[in-house]
């Protein structure tokens, strides 16, 4: 039996929420997950101000969040990719 092409996305609903710390961009007909600006440049201000003065206990914790944030959209990236570049039979 032939193997089925997975359909590409051309663009996103427009009804899924901008207020979240991610944001979800087509690649190649691949939903890939980014941080969102904002975050992109919290996380550089907090190793910019790890590296001079060092982080307070909240700030911390702060980093560690998008250190897992970053975890968890790495994952579910690498897990869309391989859902449309190697689909089920």
């Amino acid at each position: 039996m032939p193997q089925q092409a997975v359909p590409k996305l051309a663009k996103l609903p427009s009804s899924l929420g901008r207020d979240i710390p991610a944001r979800i961009e087509i690649v190649d007909g691949v939903p890939v997950f980014r941080a969102d600006e904002s975050v992109s440049q919290r996380i550089r201000h907090l190793l910019e101000k790890e590296r001079t003065r060092g982080l307070t206990a909240e700030e911390r914790e702060e980093l560690d969040f998008y250190e897992a944030l970053d975890d968890y959209l790495s994952l579910l990236n690498r897990l869309a990719r391989n859902t449309f570049i190697y689909p089920a039979n």
